[in-house]
């Protein structure tokens, strides 16, 4: 049985413009110690579909589908039950370091409050541990460093904070959300090899959540590609990358900067990526598609198995057709 499975998922939210579907019918499952890319542009739906997971939708949004983890159903929890869940069992990092903590308050204070609640250690003890996590996510000095505040920190070193916050209960279940947003390379790549190290240490189960493919190989078991709010293709990652099923997902890795390309300008995708507000009758990524006939625009794809392990939505797909 697969520890995080989503069946199904769509997101809407109702706005003074009217009801805007932001996620539509998101299938996919990730086991125990296993660790998934969900990967999109930005508006293709990946923050709420954690969101939605997390049970953190804002007021004006629903979530309907199916929401399982450890078998058990999370759509339509009460409150209470929820959060023993997101207290013990599933954590989320999110993707602003620098808001996601309290600047009002001492890194000490915030790590140790967590533990005193949660998992009822008393305040040494509770410092103990908040220092051993900073020390596992290679913060310097982290005993004399615990008792500075987030403005202090750099954008890495807060990210690593946030890491090592969102361990502190020990989840089986750890949703990274653009954790390597806004930080230059070199660090980009110290946070992906900590999240990384946390399957082999802990035995934490990942979803890594990012716009940037550049990040998930090497880092991931599967993926699974978004485009307005629907899954484009999911797979093992060294298999999509080596074939790409799907318009979509090859211009996002051609987008992808290497050492060995030639090329003076990176090639881009054409156009700007689907508003949430629009429902096309077709395939939503045809207006953008280089291979698109007519019957994308007017039919959706159903998502299909293509290949072992690989599934696809596309009329077109790339390799040849069905």
């Amino acid at each position: 049985m697969a520890l995080l499975e989503v069946r199904d998922l769509g997101v809407s939210f109702e706005t003074l413009d009217g009801t805007v579907n932001a996620v539509n019918g998101v299938d996919f499952a990730l086991e125990a110690g296993r660790s998934l890319a969900v990967v999109g542009e930005s508006g293709s739906g990946k923050s709420q579909i954690m969101l939605a997971v997390m049970g953190l939708l804002a007021r004006n949004g629903t979530a309907s589908g199916s929401v399982r983890f450890d078998g058990t159903e999370l759509l339509g929890l009460d409150e209470g039950a929820f959060n023993r869940i997101r207290a013990s069992e599933i954590a989320m990092v999110f993707q602003d370091p620098m808001t996601a903590l309290n600047p009002y308050m001492r890194i000490s204070d915030q790590m140790t409050e967590v533990l005193t609640l949660h998992r009822g250690m008393g305040v040494r003890e509770a410092l103990d541990e908040a220092v051993r996590l900073l020390d596992a996510m290679e913060v310097p000095d982290a005993r004399t460093r615990i008792r500075m505040y987030p403005h202090e920190f750099s954008g890495g070193m807060r990210q690593r904070v946030l890491i090592a916050m969102a361990l502190l209960c020990r989840p089986r279940l750890l949703i990274a959300d653009e954790p390597t947003t806004a930080l230059d390379v070199t660090v980009q790549s110290q946070i992906v090899r900590l999240l990384t190290g946390l399957r082999s240490d802990l035995g934490t189960a990942i979803v890594l959540v990012t716009h940037d493919v550049g990040v998930v190989v090497g880092s991931c078991d599967e993926m699974v590609v978004l485009y307005g709010g629907r899954v484009m293709e999911s797979g093992p990652v060294e298999s999509v990358f080596a074939a790409p099923l799907h318009p979509y997902t090859r211009g996002l890795l051609d987008a992808v900067p290497t050492i060995d390309r030639d090329d003076e300008r990176l090639p881009a995708i054409p156009g700007d990526p689907l508003s949430a507000s629009l429902v096309p009758a077709g395939c939503p990524f045809a207006p953008r598609c280089p291979r698109a006939e007519d019957r994308c625009r007017d039919e959706r794809p159903e998502i299909e198995t293509l290949a072992p392990g690989r599934l696809a939505a596309c009329h077109l797909p790339l390799g040849g057709g069905r």
